[in-house]
């Protein structure tokens, strides 16, 4: 069985409340886990450069942009934009690639098939979005749907650091201590919330547990801050719901808030609001960080108080730079759904503008000839825009994410 004895720091963790390190609550940095699940793409991304702006502007206590976690599935996604987003700072985690349906199909799948989930899509947020096939450390199943052994056995043998799947039904009110991340050395040894949950042990292997956080009136859990049956009905129900969720944990045991949700709850526009104004209030705290999963590991396996935290390298940036995502050179496969027309709107690179300059200039001497001669070049012109489109510049339909 897990305890103190068989399972010891700093790779080996017991479920547990108790602070790691032992270290006294008023010394623990309070750290809050955003992640969004799903594809990235113009369904989403005003958003994320309203809440996480790209010239570094809102900063955590040590001088270091904010971040947050993507758990991101294939399907319409704009990898383009997956590679800002890791430019920008952000953890880019691994989440299938068909996020097919039925829900049951994730239940029974046996190895093979979510090894294909699995290192499939982290092939393509490598080969796709230019993203170091090391800084993919995490995995996250369609709809919380674990698969047991066939999964775990697959993360365990692929070098992931950690799964955020299988969830905790508890804390049930606003008073009680959550739980901290925890390993799998010794199996998962609580009750499974949702079948089928891990039996073999899986040494090293993190699991970063999906808390729910209760809705407005305090009467439910959620999975996902998008997922309460009682939802906000206006901006200072849905602040509140993350305040009071947010002082729960910090008034206890400082053990991370997991924000967990999908970019649509972020469309009402006074939800987009609470969250953007809970951000603002969260960084104005002096003990309080929004870091990456990844990040908050990195701290669970080297507790660092706060007065040290300004050496604390995991949590240092000395590679950031505001707007170091223009630096990243690619084209947005998905068109804007307010542009106008052109393929690929939204490049801003060299190759991009000269490239338009051309398209531009051929259409304009086209329109001149029909004008002087009184021609309809229409099918010529359609000719042109097949010949001069890339696979890159391929626009496709405007399909809203998949929902979870």
């Amino acid at each position: 069985s897990c305890s103190k004895h068989t399972c010891q720091a700093p790779d080996c963790r017991c479920p547990a409340h108790s602070i790691p390190g032992n270290l006294k609550v008023d010394t623990v940095p309070q750290m809050v886990l955003i992640a969004f699940d799903d594809a990235v793409n113009w369904d989403n991304w005003d958003f994320y450069l309203r809440l996480l702006p790209p010239d570094g502007s809102r900063k955590n206590p040590n001088g270091c942009p904010i971040s947050a976690t993507f758990f991101v599935s294939h399907n319409f996604t704009d990898y383009c934009m997956v590679g800002k987003l890791h430019a920008r700072g952000m953890e880019i985690g691994d989440h299938s690639v068909t996020h097919r349906l039925p829900r049951k199909w994730w239940t029974e799948a046996d190895k093979t098939l979510m090894a294909e989930e699995v290192l499939n899509q982290r092939q393509n947020l490598v080969m796709k979005a230019g993203i170091p096939v090391e800084d993919i450390k995490g995995w996250r199943s369609p709809f919380l749907q674990p698969a047991g052994n066939d999964l775990f056995s697959v993360l365990y043998e692929n070098n992931f650091t950690y799964d955020s799947t299988l969830t905790y039904s508890f804390p049930k009110n606003l008073y009680s201590p959550v739980l901290w991340p925890f390993t799998l050395d010794f199996g998962y040894t609580m009750v499974c919330n949702i079948a089928r949950c891990p039996q073999n042990f899986y040494k090293g292997l993190w699991e970063i547990p999906v808390v729910g956080v209760m809705d407005y009136r305090e009467h439910k859990l959620c999975a996902y801050v998008d997922d309460c049956f009682n939802m906000p009905r206006d901006k200072n129900d849905a602040y509140q719901m993350l305040w009071k969720n947010f002082l729960r944990n910090y008034r206890s045991n400082r053990a991370p808030l997991y924000l967990n949700l999908h970019s649509p709850w972020l469309t009402t526009d006074y939800q987009l609001d609470a969250m953007d104004e809970f951000i603002q209030k969260m960084v104005s705290m002096d003990d309080v960080y929004l870091v990456t999963m990844a990040q908050a590991l990195e701290w669970q396996k080297d507790p660092t108080p706060m007065d040290r935290l300004s050496d604390f390298k995991p949590w240092q940036c000395p590679g950031f730079r505001p707007h170091a995502e223009d630096g990243k050179q690619c084209s947005f496969t998905f068109r804007h759904k307010t542009a106008g027309g052109g393929y690929g709107t939204g490049i801003e690179t060299a190759n991009s503008r000269r490239r338009d300059k051309l398209r531009n200039d051929l259409l304009g001497s086209r329109n001149a000839e029909k004008s002087e001669h009184g021609v309809d070049n229409s099918s010529k012109r359609s000719n042109i825009h097949r010949k001069d489109r890339t696979p890159t510049d391929a626009s496709v339909s405007d399909s809203q994410t998949e929902s979870t």
